[in-house]
């Protein structure tokens, strides 16, 4: 069993996150993640079961997991940060500072301070039930190969950590009509995942993705951080690279 190991190159110092967050509290979040799921999967192994990935089969019964450990990791990393104590609240994380969340014990129904979480292995089409104007914070982890044996599944590696303040105007909604059952959903349009995709606070250059133009800028970006990555790709850097060597 092989664990995914945090690597520095791909933290972005300069990073934008709110509330004075900081791109080492992703940075805490993520080796706690990669702590956890080294002890657990050592524990299942040792009981005669397979990784925790092919334990929890559905994707997102994967996402979920992951994406409850990752926003719980993040509230404790920080110390201007905690998890909304509502179960289903909006949003994930809560700023301590803030009065009337203190007032009601950080049990929050719907605010207007805060971050939400999402964990996906997509590269894009994230959702959530209404067009919110809030910050967010997406983790993205590596696709999982189900077809291959589960002893060589890899793990469960988080490629990506984008960031961005997003207004109800970057989602497209999708209600439902007559006696359809489907669930209401918003999804991110481009202006919005142009937003998170500028600002990577954690990026492996393979998860970089987008169309032609903004897929140039964010390589051009990767490269102001990623000081291997810059020096195997000279053609993206410019002018405005500076790099911390």
């Amino acid at each position: 069993m092989t664990t995914p190991q945090f690597e520095e190159r791909y933290l972005n110092p300069n990073a934008t996150l709110p509330y004075g967050v900081t791109p080492d509290d992703v940075a805490d979040a993520i080796k706690e993640w990669y702590d956890l799921y080294h002890g657990i999967n050592e524990f299942l192994h040792s009981e005669g079961h397979h990784n925790i990935e092919n334990l929890l089969r559905a994707n997102n019964a994967l996402s979920d997991f992951v994406g409850d450990i990752l926003t719980d990791n993040l509230a404790e990393a920080s110390d201007v940060l905690i998890k909304n104590q509502k179960q289903d609240g909006f949003p994930d994380i809560l700023p301590i500072d803030n009065e009337a969340y203190a007032a009601d014990d950080y049990r929050v129904h719907h605010g207007d301070e805060g971050i939400e979480t999402k964990c996906s292995q997509q590269n894009g089409g994230w959702q959530a039930h209404n067009n919110e104007s809030a910050w967010f914070v997406i983790f993205r982890y590596a696709p999982i190969d189900r077809e291959v044996d589960p002893a060589e599944m890899a793990g469960v590696e988080i490629i990506q950590v984008l960031c961005a303040k997003l207004e109800e105007e970057d989602w497209s909604h999708s209600g439902r009509s007559g006696d359809s059952r489907r669930t209401i959903t918003s999804s991110i349009i481009a202006n919005g995942m142009d937003k998170l995709r500028s600002n990577p606070v954690y990026q492996k250059p393979e998860a970089i993705t987008g169309l032609a133009e903004p897929k140039q800028r964010y390589r051009e970006y990767q490269t102001t951080f990623d000081p291997v990555f810059a020096e195997e790709h000279p053609e993206y850097v410019t002018e405005q690279t500076e790099l911390d060597v």
